[in-house]
């Protein structure tokens, strides 16, 4: 024993030490982050308690991405989509285009977003109830109320507003027809979140070359390797920096190995286009 004890006296102090810093990452409270889970709405809640739950479902599945909320900011805000606050309250002074009531054009706005297009705004907004926002029926219910109680009470509960006609359980997004990648790039509405000009940024990062490149080079994998993942995986890699969960994820199913193919070749060839 007396002839370890010189060994073990300088240890003891560093002991201590990683003692002490194994006991305060413990005390430091663990957060871990998991995907947003269907909320569950019952058809007995209050239009005010609907509102609360559309709250959180607009900044769970990224609605906030491209809308802003900027009271006195008219409908223009600051964002790629119409400011959301005062939408109510607009609606009520007699703004042209889309139905009437307010209910019916938010039900539209949240179905068929390319019916009504404010001006201004590209056709960039892809169906609530499908990906990435994939709204059940009482979680659209509930962005709705939240809507009308941003410039009004709301008074909208489930049952009120129609179901979407073109959307029964498991149905998906029209396939695309074309194979050429310049025109699918337009149908899918890629240009609205990404730009192939470097430097120019949108909702999502640009598609340049160089920025690809690097991007592909730090995950060990080809550029051709690497578009394909975030084209049919996007949730594999997301930017820092950018809004997450706002890609769709069914590409890898709306299009086939021909058109995949070819996107993935004009994304590597024309990126970072001048």
């Amino acid at each position: 024993m007396t002839r370890t004890l010189p060994y073990v006296t300088p240890l003891v102090p560093a002991l201590i030490v990683i003692a002490f810093f194994v006991w305060f990452a413990n005390w430091i409270p663990q957060t871990r982050w998991e995907p947003p889970k269907a909320q569950a709405i019952g058809a007995d809640l209050a239009p005010e308690e609907l509102a609360q739950i559309g709250r959180t479902v607009v900044r769970q599945r990224g609605c906030l991405a491209c809308h802003t909320l900027e009271p006195g900011g008219g409908v223009k805000g600051a964002g790629r989509g119409p400011n959301l606050a005062g939408v109510a309250a607009r609606r009520a002074q007699g703004v042209a285009g889309g139905p009437d009531n307010l209910v019916a054009y938010l039900a539209q706005s949240l179905y068929e977003p390319s019916a009504y297009l404010v001006e201004g705004y590209a056709n960039i907004m892809p169906s609530s109830v499908t990906a990435p926002a994939n709204l059940n029926y009482e979680e659209t219910v509930a962005v709705i109320a939240y809507l009308q109680s941003l410039g009004k009470a709301p008074t909208v509960k489930v049952g009120d507003v129609p179901r979407p006609a073109a959307s029964a359980p498991g149905a998906q997004p029209a396939a695309v027809a074309s194979a050429d990648p310049a025109a699918m790039f337009t149908a899918l509405a890629c240009e609205g979140c990404h730009s192939l000009v470097a430097g120019e940024t949108r909702v999502g990062p640009p598609l340049d070359a160089a920025g690809l490149k690097q991007v592909a080079a730090g995950r060990g994998m080809s550029l051709e390797a690497f578009l394909m993942e975030s084209i049919v995986n996007p949730g594999a890699y997301e930017k820092p920096g950018f809004p997450g969960g706002v890609m769709p994820p069914d590409y890898g199913t709306r299009l086939n190995a021909t058109q995949l193919d070819a996107m993935v070749r004009y994304l590597a060839a024309h990126g970072g286009r001048p």
